[in-house]
């Protein structure tokens, strides 16, 4: 039975794979610039060196080290290096095997049947079974306050009877043996694979968790590639290496977090410049001044996430429908980009950014076409409309004047004038969004699950708390039950890629670009396996090369 059940398993993986070839090309296209790709190279023809300490700022003190209690991306940085999950994410953002060395989709989308690999073992050198899936899954959707990624385990069956105290288990999980179990959900849901390789939903030791309780998130115990070995609050993280990881031991010693409290990063420049860090994060005047030094190895990798306009479809003005698509298609794209944004950022031509299901280059609905815009408003006889549109913006920094400026001469061909108001708290920024005054807004989405329904449900689902547009179409909520029912990767690319067309000809948001980030490295750092979403990242396979005359 379990080894009919493992053809299966390859079977589906096999067809997975194969629709997800093209994805892999275009990942390869738009995810890595040349100069990564020479470094890749460079790596594979050196010989890999153990031993070292590879030393990473951390721009904040940790949290927590807890998966559960995780929600900052310092904490998060850690744990991925601790902690391994049934599943992660590759280079290419492809969902791999980790703990789980296979698995199978059953009941039509329903149910999950995993079978944990038989080398795993956590730092004390027990091995990975059900009972601590069941534990880590029980503990998270029991966690207080509620982790950000809830509502997405709440989909198993039985959690929210679970997490409420009226069923003392978790029905949806089903141990059928020491390294196999079975996940069931209230109905087929397609991110729930993404969902498992965050970095909340890595499995934890249940002898240790319940044993240690609220001290486990200061001296926790997991199953990835590096061991914690202490924790100096403001100053330093430092983990070691575990000899035995599934996937082999790393090659460096130590990983160490050098902590620069309340972002200190002209400090953290000056210490990578001292070679007392082996990495950097390079934005703005740091990746200016690093190249323009020499020396250091600068990556740079698109993320995933659109920095767009979002426009109120309920305001008496925005509700038509011409001057919406008017307003995105007067925007000269490639030239903001070159001008403003100084060629880092990558011109959107989807609302879906590279790296994610359903993205495709030759999908450019986006266009940029001041005579169509005009024609849009000519045939909706707005064409002398004298109108000032009010953006507003949580930031007023100096590339977002610029780009104002920018936006504002894009629109003064349309007669159309703007007035920018800053609202730089937060928390007063979102109410005023989310009231009836507001018209236009200047919003980031960076996804963070590597799903099409993160950004796609969550900006434009009729019942999203985030959809700040007030789009409400039908046909584009049907489209989004079809996405996160169906299991067929292909299928799901073409049910994103309808909604994509359907939300650019309404246009409830001006895409402007995909945003990237950029990461400086010292001359000897081999062996980095980056993906766009920084933090995930494998650095079991990083290595120090020795250099002359160090």
């Amino acid at each position: 039975m379990v080894a009919s059940r493992r053809l299966k398993t390859r079977r589906l993986c096999q067809s997975m794979r194969a629709g997800a070839l093209l994805l892999m090309a275009l990942l390869w296209l738009f995810g890595c610039d040349e100069n990564a790709q020479r470094e890749g190279m460079k790596t594979a023809a050196q010989k890999p060196q153990q031993g070292g300490v590879y030393r990473i700022p951390l721009l904040n003190n940790p949290k927590s080290l807890d998966p559960v209690q995780a929600e900052d991306q310092y904490s998060a940085a850690v744990v991925y290096q601790i902690f391994d999950g049934l599943v992660r994410f590759g280079p290419d953002l492809l969902i791999v095997p980790a703990l789980a060395e296979n698995w199978q989709i059953e009941e039509n989308g329903s149910a999950y049947r995993f079978f944990l690999r038989g080398n795993a073992l956590f730092h004390n050198g027990k091995p990975v079974t059900s009972q601590d899936v069941l534990f880590s899954f029980s503990r998270l959707i029991r966690a207080e306050p509620p982790p950000s990624i809830l509502q997405h385990m709440l989909r198993i069956a039985g959690a929210r009877a679970f997490r409420d105290g009226s069923a003392e288990r978790l029905e949806g999980v089903e141990i059928v043996g020491p390294r196999e179990f079975v996940v069931r959900l209230e109905g087929p849901y397609a991110p729930f694979l993404a969902i498992l390789g965050m970095y909340q939903t890595k499995i934890v030791p249940r002898d240790e968790g319940m044993e240690k309780g609220e001290a486990f998130s200061r001296s926790p115990v997991g199953s990835g590639p590096f061991c914690f070995e202490s924790w100096e609050d403001n100053k330093s993280v430092r983990l070691k290496r575990f000899t035995g990881y599934y996937l082999g031991a790393p090659l460096l010693d130590e990983i160490r977090y050098v902590i620069y409290s309340g972002g200190k990063i002209d400090e953290a420049l000056a210490d990578f410049q001292a070679r007392k860090l082996e990495e950097l994060p390079a934005l703005g005047k740091i990746r200016k001044r690093l190249a323009s030094d020499g020396g250091a190895k600068l990556i740079h990798r698109y993320t995933p996430s659109l920095l767009f306009y979002g426009v109120n479809c309920e305001h008496p003005v925005l509700r038509q429908l011409a001057l919406r698509r008017a307003l995105s298609l007067a925007i000269d794209r490639e030239r903001l980009a070159a001008t403003v944004y100084e060629g880092q950022f990558e011109p959107a031509r989807s609302i879906l950014p590279p790296g994610i299901l359903g993205y495709s280059p030759e999908d450019r609905g986006v266009r940029d076409d001041i005579e169509a815009a005009r024609a849009e408003l000519k045939a909706a006889g707005l064409e002398n409309a004298d109108l000032t549109l009010e953006v507003v913006s949580a930031v007023d920094s100096p590339i977002a004047k610029a780009e104002f400026e920018f936006i504002a001469r894009c629109w003064e061909k349309l007669g159309i004038k703007i007035n920018i108001k800053y609202i730089l708290n937060w928390a007063e920024f979102e109410g005023y969004i989310a009231s009836p005054s507001v018209q236009i807004y200047r919003y980031a989405w960076f996804v963070d699950i590597p799903d099409p329904d993160n950004i796609m449900y969550s900006l434009f689902g009729s019942d999203s708390t985030v959809n700040y547009m007030r789009f409400r179409n039908p046909g584009v909520d049907d489209l989004l039950r079809a996405g996160r029912g169906s299991v067929q990767p292909v299928e799901r690319a073409g049910i994103y890629r309808k909604i994509t067309e359907k939300v650019v000809r309404e246009s409830p948001a001006i895409p402007l670009v995909h945003l990237s980030t950029d990461q400086a490295y010292q001359s000897n750092v081999q062996g980095i396996q980056l993906n766009a979403l920084a933090i995930y990242r494998d650095l079991n396979e990083a290595w120090l090369s020795a250099e002359p005359g160090k």
